[in-house]
C-alpha cells in the first residue's frame, strides 16, 4: 500500500499520522526520547530523527541496525519488519526503518553499524556492511539471505487445492519499479509460477494488479472486488499477497450473500495476528486485518530467515575482514 507522496520533512502532525499515535505521544517522545523501549516507541524516534527533530538516538552499549525498505510504501504491511522488530528487541539492537531513498540522510543522522536491505537495489551503499533478504547477491560488502513469499504464496496455492480448488484469483498490488527488485508476489509475469508449480489452469483473468495508495485503498478494493465478482466463471477461492488487502473482500462477499469460506475461501500473506505485539492496533486497516471473522488463512517468512539475517549482520560488523 503505496503513502502519498512525502515532503522532505514531516509535520509533527504527519509523523503522528504515519506511526499511528496521537499528536501528544509524538511530543512526549521527543521530550524524552530515552524513555521506554517498545516497538511503537522505536517507529516515532526514527520518523523524529530520519526529520531532523531529534539528533542521532542510541541505547547505550548497543548496535544500531537500518532496515531498509522500497520508497514510499506502507511500514505496517511488512511482515519482515515483525520479525525484525521483535528479534532486535529481544537481542536489545536498536532498529531503525528507513525508506531507500532517504538512506544517505539517515546513515548521516543515526550513524548505523551496518544494513538489513528489504529491497534489492540497483546499487548499495558503499562503505556500510549489509545483508540483503533477496538471494543471489554477495560481495564483500554485502551478503543475501534467500527471500521465501514466493514459497508462501505457492504453500497457500498449494493448501487450497487439496480443498478442491481449481480456479484461484490472485490480487496484488502493482509495485514493480525498475530501480528496485521487489518480492515475485508483485510482479504480474512471476506470479504465474504459482499456477504452473501447482499444475493449476490459469487465465489472464485469474489475475489482478492494481495501484494502490493509503488515499485511494477504499475505491480501489471495490474495483476489485466488484472485479472478481464479475468474472464468468468465478473461482472458488482468493489469494492476496497482503492480509490487509483481504478485509474488503469478507466485507464486500458478505454484502452480496456469500460465505466465507462455504462459498469462497480467502487466504493472504503476513500473518499479522502473530505479530499483535508489535503492531500499532490503533491503525483501522490494521485492527481489521487482525480481526477477521472467521479468522484468515494466511502464512509470513520463517522467522528463521530474520535470524540469519541478523546474525549474518552482527557477524560482519564485529568481523569486518
Amino acid at each position: 500500500m503505496k503513502l502519498r507522496s512525502q515532503r522532505k520533512v514531516f509535520t509533527m502532525n504527519e509523523i503522528a499520522a504515519e506511526c499511528g499515535v496521537s499528536l501528544s505521544t509524538v511530543y512526549r517522545i521527543l521530550r524524552h526520547p530515552e524513555r521506554g523501549d517498545t516497538p511503537i516507541r522505536r517507529q516515532v524516534r526514527a520518523q523524529l530523527i530520519q526529520n531532523g527533530y531529534l539528533p542521532e538516538f542510541h541505547s547505550d552499549q548497543s548496535l544500531t541496525i537500518l532496515n531498509v525498505i522500497a520508497n514510499g510504501y506502507y511500514i505496517h504491511q511488512s511482515c519482515f519488519h515483525f520479525l525484525l522488530q521483535k528479534i532486535c528487541l529481544v537481542r536489545k539492537i536498536n532498529l531503525v526503518l528507513c525508506e531507500l531513498e532517504s538512506l544517505e540522510r539517515a546513515v548521516d543522522r543515526v550513524h548505523p553499524s551496518g544494513l538489513i536491505y528489504n529491497v534489492c537495489p540497483r546499487s548499495f551503499h558503499a562503505t556500510l556492511p549489509s545483508v540483503i533478504i533477496h538471494a543471489g547477491y554477495n560481495s564483500s560488502l554485502c551478503t543475501s539471505v534467500g527471500e521465501d513469499d514466493v514459497g508462501g504464496i505457492c504453500a497457500l496455492f498449494a493448501k487450497l487445492k487439496s480443498l478442491g480448488h481449481r480456479r484461484i484469483f490472485y490480487f496484488s498490488p502493482d509495485l514493480y519499479d525498475d530501480d528496485q527488485m521487489f518480492q515475485d508476489r508483485f510482479i504480474p509475469e512471476r506470479a504465474k509460477r504459482f499456477y504452473a508449480l501447482n499444475q493449476l489452469p490459469f487465465d489472464e483473468s485469474l489475475l489482478c494488479f492494481r495501484k494502490i495508495s493509503v488515499e485511494t485503498h477504499e475505491r480501489v478494493m471495490r474495483e476489485v472486488v466488484d472485479y472478481f465478482l464479475g468474472l464468468a466463471d468465478r473461482p472458488t477461492a482468493i489469494v492476496a499477497a497482503s492480509d490487509i488487502y483481504c478485509e474488503a473482500f469478507y466485507t464486500r462477499l458478505a454484502q452480496v450473500g456469500l460465505r466465507i469460506p462455504k462459498d469462497v475461501s480467502i487466504a493472504g500473506f503476513g500473518h499479522f495476528s502473530r505479530y499483535r505485539q508489535y503492531i500499532d492496533t490503533s491503525v483501522p486497516a490494521m485492527q481489521r486485518a487482525i480481526a477477521l471473522d472467521p479468522p484468515l488463512t494466511t502464512c509470513d517468512m520463517p522467522e528463521e530467515l530474520a535470524e540469519k539475517a541478523v546474525d549474518l549482520l552482527v557477524e560482519k560488523i564485529q568481523n569486518p575482514l
